[in-house]
């Protein structure tokens, strides 16, 4: 969504990255089925806030994790860490077409938090009546989506996509609304679907022991129910719960009910074979499911 959209045409393998939840995930995808794949932990130093500070090391650390894989695939598609990225959703007047690329330049400069000249933004119309127009707009730093494509060629890629972790996530989920929680190495995640859109992003640290993992788990749950609350029309009992990763198989109790995310996954998702867990790599998937162009 931010950027680099070079799609190649024709059947040629893709592979599909993402750098969330402290590891590095990422699956080849082939005419409509995923390949292979592979999970490896990030090195602790590889980003600063969702930032490869030195795209060089990242890449060599994809390059040997793709090799060992098996992966041939030169074209990459990448989702950014959703703490490198901000995103809204702007409300706009009754408008024509044409006049929404202006108005959308007005909402980036009063709704991205730095400057806008060192950013790459993009947006999309997510819903459209005679009242008003609701867009979804997303924005990083110029500077990180250009270590990222230096960290991809470092890594002998070419960078077609780079979008937030979320859209991609969102994208897999298929979801009117969801709070899906996830499990990294060392922090718990939540994320919060309204309208098929990521809405609300949040991590927690934990340690090592289960009543860190729940004290983490109603904390997020607590902030995620505070803002869903700030969205007006949605009912008052927090949104379905889903749960990923390595959540969908802890033995976790969770204060309201949840359910693993591979049984409500986008009937559109690529073929998975046999032993593979989607539920750990959702922004995988979003990213294999983008259309060109």
């Amino acid at each position: 969504m931010i950027g680099l959209e070079r799609f190649t045409r024709g059947r040629q393998p893709v592979v599909c990255l993402d750098f969330g939840r402290d590891r590095l995930t990422a699956l080849e995808v082939l005419n409509g089925a995923v390949t292979r794949w592979i999970s490896r932990p990030l090195p602790q130093d590889a980003l600063t806030s969702g930032d490869p500070v030195l795209p060089e090391y990242l890449g060599d650390a994809v390059r040997q994790a793709l090799a060992r894989a098996g992966m041939v695939s030169k074209r990459a598609r990448i989702a950014l860490p959703d703490e490198a990225t901000v995103s809204r959703q702007v409300t706009l007047p009754p408008m024509a077409r044409r006049d929404l690329a202006r108005a959308m330049q007005f909402a980036a400069e009063r709704h991205i938090p730095f400057p806008i000249d060192r950013a790459r933004w993009a947006w999309d119309v997510i819903a459209q009546d005679h009242d008003r127009i609701t867009v979804y707009l997303v924005a990083t730093w110029r500077d990180v989506v250009e270590r990222y494509a230096e960290m991809a060629r470092a890594a002998a890629l070419e960078p077609e996509v780079l979008e937030p972790r979320a859209v991609s996530v969102a994208r897999a989920l298929d979801q009117d609304q969801a709070l899906v929680l996830d499990a990294g190495l060392s922090r718990l995640h939540a994320m919060l679907v309204v309208t098929g859109q990521p809405t609300f992003v949040d991590e927690v640290p934990v340690g090592t022991v289960v009543l860190d993992e729940r004290e983490a788990l109603d904390r997020l749950l607590q902030r995620a129910y505070r803002h869903q609350s700030t969205v007006a029309g949605l009912p008052g009992r927090l949104a379905p719960i889903l749960l990923a990763g390595d959540l969908e198989d802890a033995d976790l109790p969770l204060p309201v009910a949840g359910r693993p995310v591979s049984e409500v996954l986008n009937g559109q998702l690529p073929h998975t074979p046999q032993g593979f867990r989607p539920g750990a790599y959702l922004a995988n998937l979003g990213l294999s499911m983008r259309r060109s162009g």
